[in-house]
């Protein structure tokens, strides 16, 4: 499991966390994702206004991570990628690890940042975060970037691909499906299951595992697919951001009936 998987996890069940779900299920959630080696501080600042352990010190418990749930409001998934590191601090300390792994949740009431990298959390200053589109809009992005990578592939005569292919992205769509929490909306499930499926598409193109054989035809794959992973990206943000909204807010609801 990659560590967008990872961060997009806790994102939604820091969120329903937030909304009152079982501290029990949340930290199930969490850890199925794979980051178990523990939680650690990255620097002594940080350490110091969270209690975490800091650099040099052992890891503490993923429970370690129930106070920045609780505490720090809505999270925010962002997704930084070269060229692209709207949300995180220009010059902090965050971003190339947050680059490295391509994802990170940030807490906006505290300004932290928390990012998934070598089977850690590690605990970042972040005072950063940045809209999303809505579930509408990111479903029309990504419908018009695979429409337009579709015509373009076609025209190349690269659109198909063999049996294992095929398996390679079943695979990877099985590898990163997410474990969504009950209560989550059913459009923000459906963009986050198109968003997976396509990015299981993607990372085998990413690979050249297609019918393209000339360096032309490679090049014309990728130029076809990076509108739509820019598209993709957004996507899993809108979906997280959308089902954040509504699991945290699940108390409230609960209680008003």
């Amino acid at each position: 499991m990659s560590s967008v998987h990872a961060a997009t996890t806790l994102a939604l069940w820091a969120a329903a966390r937030v909304g009152g779900r079982s501290t029990d299920d949340v930290l199930a959630a969490v850890d199925a994702a794979g980051h178990r080696v523990g939680v650690r501080a990255a620097s002594t600042a940080v350490a110091q206004a969270t209690g975490l352990p800091g650099p040099g010190s052992p890891t503490a418990g993923s429970m370690s991570l129930l106070p920045l749930m609780v505490g720090g409001g809505i999270p925010d998934l962002l997704l930084p990628t070269a060229g692209d590191l709207r949300g995180l601090p220009p010059g902090g300390d965050i971003t190339v690890p947050a680059l490295d792994a391509g994802a990170v949740v940030v807490f906006p009431d505290l300004e932290i940042g928390v990012v998934p990298a070598d089977g850690q959390w590690r605990v970042h200053r972040c005072p950063g975060g940045h809209p999303t589109l809505t579930i509408s809009e990111a479903n029309g992005e990504i419908d018009g970037a695979m429409a337009d990578a579709t015509r373009s592939l076609i025209a190349v005569d690269i659109a198909r691909g063999s049996e294992q292919v095929r398996e390679h992205v079943r695979r990877r769509m099985l590898d990163e499906a997410v474990d969504m929490p009950p209560g989550a909306p059913t459009a923000a499930s459906a963009l986050l299951a198109k968003v997976i499926s396509l990015e299981a598409l993607l990372a085998v193109a990413a690979g050249h595992e297609t019918a393209a054989v000339t360096s032309r035809e490679l090049a014309v794959v990728d130029d076809a697919l990076r509108p739509l992973t820019t598209a993709v990206r957004a996507g899993r943000r809108a979906a997280v951001a959308a089902a954040a909204r509504v699991l945290a807010t699940e108390t409230v609801s609960r209680t008003r009936r």
